[in-house]
């Protein structure tokens, strides 16, 4: 197994759990009637509805009247707290029938909320404006992980309205949100979408799949990313320079040193100090050198030049995606990689002196060739 599919494989059972079952299919798919069972009508409790203004005497008159047999409503177990069907229960009392048939719900009383509006909002009296503004309201309180999406589409509301009532009660919520599909996303893509490009720049070859489990963002995103790093390489490598050199060519060598308009005023060379990697000077600094280096045909048309690049990438990660690997990392391997990160620091350091040395020593001239007569 790669390490990347070591690490999809995690982040899958870590940050995508399960799909929810669809908590409409028990109560509403054709033939799901093997658990439904006569309950009291006396039993019943039937003082949580969603309706602000209650029942409706017209609707239940109607229900009454009707010679057909009403389907079974819901009850949570253990409250007898009626769920959906009040309006039934209420014709089958002016009907004089003892009893109702129902289905049994297992779950709290905010699960048992969602239900209740999810499934007037579907079927039999719909529920007015005014109450599914009212449930979007009680389900942010109660459920303020999740999402705009998963929040309307319980309600029957649009996302727009959703987003409106969470801005006014001012429960913006955490990081993450819990979508329709139970799969937890984060609010703001800014930070998967740097992880994701510092990725694809380091491994191009990787799979959207693998770089989307690894930043925290999803496919699509991955894809604009990947498209957006073509379009700037094409922005910034000029025409005339976009064909590779003919074999046997001695690449062009006039940009082979960053320019010091990369850099931010007030730094000097590249070989310069850098700010503390924790600052965010440094990290901007970086950042720029390291985007300039990949634009110079220099190093982009070889093979040396390109395992430069792919080295220089890994070590310009930003601290937020250390975090993440260190998280991450199981604790018999802490000692190890511990040991490791310090061996590759020392190696940093001789690579650091050797181009220092490089840079001072003058450049090396190729010997004229002396044509000798035999």
């Amino acid at each position: 197994m790669t390490n990347s599919e070591a690490v999809l494989r995690r982040r899958d059972a870590r940050v995508h759990p399960p799909e929810r079952e669809d908590p409409e299919a028990r109560y509403t798919a054709p033939g799901a009637g093997a658990d439904v069972e006569w309950v009291p009508v006396a039993e019943l409790d039937l003082s949580h509805s969603p309706r602000s203004a209650g029942e409706s005497g017209e609707h239940i008159r109607v229900l009454a009247e009707s010679q057909a047999d009403l389907p079974p409503i819901i009850v949570q177990r253990g409250t007898n707290r009626v769920v959906d069907g009040v309006h039934r229960v209420r014709a089958a009392r002016l009907r004089g029938e003892p009893a109702v048939r129902a289905r049994w719900f297992d779950g709290d009383d905010a699960s048992a909320f969602v239900l209740a509006v999810r499934l007037n909002v579907r079927h039999g009296l719909p529920l007015s404006l005014a109450d599914r503004k009212a449930a979007g309201t009680r389900i942010l309180c109660e459920q303020e992980d999740w999402s705009n999406r998963a929040i309307a589409s319980a309600v029957g509301l649009s996302p727009k309205t959703i987003a409106a009532l969470r801005e006014a009660l001012g429960r913006p919520g955490g990081r993450a949100r819990i979508g329709r599909d139970g799969r937890v996303r984060p609010v703001s893509t800014a930070a998967g979408r740097e992880r994701a490009k510092e990725m694809l720049l380091r491994e191009p070859a990787s799979s959207l799949r693998a770089v989307s489990a690894v930043a925290g963002v999803s496919t699509g995103t991955v894809r604009d990313v990947r498209d957006q790093l073509a379009r700037e390489s094409r922005a910034v490598i000029p025409a005339q320079r976009r064909v590779a050199p003919a074999p046997g060519a001695e690449p062009p060598r006039e940009r082979s040193a960053p320019s010091a308009q990369a850099a931010p005023p007030g730094h000097g060379s590249p070989s310069g100090h850098h700010a503390p990697p924790g600052q965010q000077g440094g990290l901007d600094r970086s950042t720029a050198l390291l985007r300039s280096l990949r634009t110079d045909p220099s190093l982009r048309f070889n093979q040396s030049g390109r395992l430069l690049l792919s080295i220089l990438a890994v070590a310009a990660i930003d601290p937020q995606a250390q975090d993440g690997l260190v998280l991450d990392l199981p604790d018999h391997c802490l000692d190890f990689v511990a040991e490791l990160a310090q061996a590759s620091v020392q190696a940093w350091q001789g690579l650091a002196v050797r181009v220092s040395q490089r840079r001072s020593a003058p450049p090396a001239r190729k010997q004229p060739t002396v044509n000798r007569k035999p």
